[in-house]
Parts: C-alpha cells; structure tokens; sequence
C-alpha cells in the first residue's frame, strides 16, 4: 500500500536536532516509566567489535537506503513481533465470497448441530432415562445408569432435577472454555484464549463460531428444561404451592449452575493460557499495574507497539533494533502520554489513529482528524515514518490450513453426517424399545440443523429493538418460540397418546421436541449474554434479562399445554412407557 508519508526523501530531510534525540541513550533507554526496551544497534552488540566498518556520530543524517533491513530493524524475540491480525486475515487466502462463506457455516453449524444433539441425548439417557424405562438404552449395561436427572414421571411429582441439566452444564463450560481473550481482561486479543496466540486454529474463525452456535447451542436446551419445569408445575402432586415453588427452584437451578459452569470454563481456558503463552502472561501482570494507575492498553496493537507505548517494564520482551527506527515510535509515545490516560478526552481520538495507521495501515483521510492531532501537539509525523519502517521488516504470517475453509471438505462432512441418519432411521426399523431408542435420536438429530440454522439467523434481531438495544432479541425470541414448539409437541403426544402409535407420529413428535426445538433454544448462549450482562457497567441488565426469559416462557409454555391437554391426565402417558428415547 503506497503512503505520501515517510518516503525517502522524508527520511533524508530528518533534521539533525531530531537524530540527535534518537540517537541519545538516556531518552530512549532511561524512561520513567518501565520502557526499559533495549535499543541497541547490532554495530554495538557485545561481540561484534572491528565488524563494522562506520561507527555512526550522533551527528550524521540518517538516510532511509542506508537502513540495513536485515540487521539494523531485525527483531530477534518471536513474541516482540509485528503481527497484523486483522490484516492477515482480510488478505488470507480463505477470505473468499460472502456466500461461499455463508454456505461453508451453514455446512459446519450442521455438522457440529448434529454432534450436539446426539451427545445431549446420551447424557439425558445415561443420568436419568435408563433408570425410568430400563432396557430402551442398548448402549448401557445394568448398573452403569447414572440414575441422577429426573425424567417423565419424576418432573411431573416434582424432580428439580431435570433430565438436560448435565448437557446444560457441560455446554456452557465449552461456551466458557472457548471465549476469546477480549472478554478475559488479557493483554492481546486473538479469538481462543487457551490457545497459542500463534497457533494456525486460531485463523479458524469459521470453526469457532460452529462449535459455540452449532455444538453448545445444540448440546444446551432451554425448550425441554422449561418443558420439564412446566409440567411440573401442572403436576399430579395435590399441593399445587408447593409444585410451582419446586418450579421456580428448578429454574434457579438451572440459571446458577449454569452460569457457575460457564464461569469455570473461563477460568480454565485462562490458567491453559498462561501456560500456553507465558509472555502473554506476564504481559498481563504488569497491563493490572497499569490500569491501577489508570492507563489504557491498546490491546488492538501488535505486541511490540503495545508494549512500547504503554511504557512496559519490558524484562523478556526487549528486543534490539536500530534506535533511528524506534525514535520515530518514542517520539510519539512522548506526544501522546498525557492522553494515554482512562477518561481522557483524546483518547478516544488516539486509539482511532494508532488503530487506522498501525492496524489497518491506512491513511488518515479526514483532515478533521489531522487537525486534531496537530491542535493536541502529537507528532503524528513519527508514527507516520515508524509505519513506513515497519513495512520493510520481514514478518512471517500465521500459517493457515487452507484446507479447512474450502467448500469440498464442509459439504462432503455435512452429507456424511445426513446420510448416516437417514439410514439409520430408514434401516433401524424393529418394534423393540432398543430400535425405537437409537431411531428416535437419528431423527432428533436429523432435525437439530434446521434449529440450530433458525437460531443463528435469529440471533441478527440481537441490538434491533430500539428502545432496548442492549437487549438480546434474537436470542430471547428463539428460546420462546423452541419452549412453545417443545410444549405444543409434548401436549399432543399426551393428547394423542393410546400406545399403539407409528413410529412417524410419536418419532415425529419426539424429534421435533428434542431435535428441532432443542436446538433452537439455547442455554449457552443465554448464559454467556447473561454473563456479560454481570461483568459490564450495568448488571441490572443480566437480571432483567433472566427474569423475561423464564417468566415469558414458562407463562407461554403453560398457556400452549393447558388449552391443548387441559383434559389429559398425563401419568397415564409416562406410566404407561411414553417416555422411550427421551
């Protein structure tokens, strides 16, 4: 990308006073501040004595061809490098149309759907629905149930303990574990926090986004859990308070231990993290210093810029380049620092450039901007020629596995999973619960992408509510439709219910419950909302938002189940086996 700024010829114009001040040791080496960078040029490394032919005065003019790019601007510490994330990935090769693009998540989202579902359904039948209807779990010998979730029967006298509690739990702890480093409070932003942050996954945007929309979102349930908490609520028990009591319990349940998970997912993705990237980690010590005395860490910047503006006390991060290139970078950094301060009204301003010049490596088109600059006395002219230098330094891109973004491997996944389902529910045809089981969950399965689908295109309402901005739409309207979807199907199994149904109208029943409605709703999703809600300025918002997501789907759910099976007594249908594959 070309610049009118920092060309040759602007290099050897560099006046003498500020060669000077470049060259000068103790403003470049002896900040107040921990900018304990080494700048030293390789001509004065221990070792290298009669190696140079020129020893450089304080007084020569430095000009831009006689900058050795190998030597004089060489960075020699990996973690001290000058990557461009957003760069990177705007120019790598997997970068490619928006509907190719779209078409590969949707692929994906399947796939990791469909994993979801199926393992949401083993968890329910091996913690609770062997025990209730021994001998429809094949997979499971006798004694190995886990017998811990209630189920059926058990929800309708009052089990709080509700079969999808454990797939609850297990998904917001992998929605947790797999939150990037933005919502950790860490130095440098890269998508996966327990990864390295030069680790070729991390460029998987499109994998990451499968497996918290199509795996958690799937793996949880809000639908069946508000099901379960509304059916017994509307229980066989005579003490209708002390039902709707043990209701609003379940619901508490869910919420806290839910969170509780998710909150242990985060923690353990950022203990991996320090082991995983202990600069970062140390970084991340002196940043908690920082911000006690009020300072703001550009953590959009590469780790060199980062650590160098923000006046680090370096230790293991140094590195040693020419200080002609770094001066250029200090002379900023001495413009800005009173700005650099949380609350100060540049700051906002400061960020924008940095992140323009140095992220982005664009010009600053707006001459408002430049007069801003210019009017808060910043050298915005040494940040313009330390880009230019930088652009010169041989930075070796994050590797990345083309093969994982193209749409050959996506489909042919998709259709694989797709076709063993179909066979599955086509060839497992026997009467026995066994066969009933395992074609049930084939065709839950079938249908979980279609859920996981809607609820990922519902997810743009999120921010649309105009009144409400902070209020996630999207999400709040998947849940309530999955819950009245879940309800509706379950009250007209119990309506429909005399034990000699087909497979096609129970399984149907039970797919579109399990598969279609469970996927649609999500808890991890939920939870993660809710979670940022707690941390941000305004928690009051993760309360409110709690409160209208129980309180509008249990109201709704109980509403569809009363006027469809107001006459059905629904212990008949769960003791009489109506609960076979979950």
């Amino acid at each position: 990308m070309s610049s009118s700024y920092g060309s040759p010829t602007s290099f050897a114009r560099m006046d003498e006073e500020a060669e000077v001040r470049t060259r000068s040791s103790p403003s470049l080496n002896d900040n107040n501040d921990g900018g304990d960078i080494s700048m030293v040029p390789m001509k004065d490394q221990p070792g290298l004595e009669g190696k140079i032919e020129h020893q450089p005065t304080a007084y020569d003019v430095p000009e831009y061809d006689n900058f050795d790019v190998e030597n004089d601007l060489k960075v020699y510490h990996g973690h001290a490098d000058f990557d461009l994330e957003l760069q990177q990935v705007s120019n790598s090769k997997w970068n490619f149309g928006k509907t190719k693009r779209g078409v590969i998540k949707v692929c994906y989202i399947s796939v990791f759907a469909i994993l979801g579902s199926l393992l949401r359904i083993l968890l329910a039948q091996l913690f609770g629905e062997e025990c209730r209807n021994p001998g429809t779990v094949g997979w499971l010998k006798a004694g190995q149930p886990l017998c811990v979730t209630a189920d059926g029967e058990a929800s309708l006298e009052g089990g709080i303990i509700f079969a999808d509690l454990p797939a609850n739990l297990l998904g917001s702890f992998v929605m947790g574990f797999m939150q990037s480093t933005d919502t950790m409070d860490l130095p440098k932003t890269f998508p996966i926090a327990w990864l390295s942050d030069s680790s070729s996954f991390q460029s998987y945007d499109i994998i990451h986004f499968a497996i918290r929309t199509g795996f958690c979102g799937a793996l949880t349930t809000f639908s069946s859990w508000n099901s379960e908490m509304v059916l017994m609520m509307l229980g066989v028990d005579a003490d209708r308070g002390s039902l709707i009591f043990r209701g609003f319990l379940g619901y508490f349940i869910g919420v806290e231990t839910a969170l509780a998970s998710f909150i242990l997912g985060k923690n353990v993705a950022k203990y991996v993290h320090s082991i995983v990237n202990k600069d970062l980690h140390h970084e991340a010590l002196e940043t908690r210093k920082k911000k006690e005395r009020g300072v703001y860490i550009n953590t959009q910047l590469a780790d060199f810029e980062r650590r160098f503006l923000s006046e680090f006390d370096m230790g293991i991060f140094e590195i040693e380049t020419n200080p002609v290139a770094v001066g250029y970078l200090s002379r900023w950094r001495e413009s800005t620092r009173e700005n650099r301060r949380v609350g100060n009204q540049l700051l906002p301003l400061l960020t924008d450039i940095e992140y323009q010049l140095l992220v982005l490596d664009e010009d600053i088109e707006l001459d408002e901007t430049v007069r801003a600059a210019i009017m808060a006395k910043w050298d915005l002219e040494s940040l313009k020629k330390w880009r230019e230098v930088k652009r010169h330094l041989d930075i070796m891109p994050v590797v990345k596995d083309e093969a994982a973004f193209r749409f050959g491997p996506a489909f042919n996944w998709c259709l694989v999973c797709l076709v063993l389902l179909i066979a599955a529910i086509i060839f497992e045809n026997g009467m026995d619960e066994y066969s009933m089981t395992y074609r049930t969950m084939a065709f839950a399965a079938l249908l979980a992408p279609t859920g996981a689908l809607i609820r990922w295109r519902m997810s743009n309402w999120n921010g649309k509510w105009t009144k409400y901005s902070w209020f996630p739409l999207g999400t709040m309207a998947a849940n309530l439709t999955a819950s009245i979807i879940s309800v509706t199907m379950i009250a007209l199994e119990l309506k429909l219910y005399d034990g000699t149904q087909s497979f096609w109208l129970s399984g149907t029943t039970r797919a579109l419950k399990v598969g279609m409605a469970g996927s649609l709703s999500t808890v991890s999703t939920f939870i993660n909302e809710v979670a940022s809600f707690l941390s941000s300025d305004h928690p009051v918002h993760g309360y409110a938002y709690i409160a209208c997501s129980i309180i509008s789907c249990g109201i709704a759910g109980t509403i569809f189940y009363v006027t469809i099976a107001h006459a059905v007594e629904p212990d008949v249908y769960y003791r009489g086996g109506g609960t076979y594959g979950y």
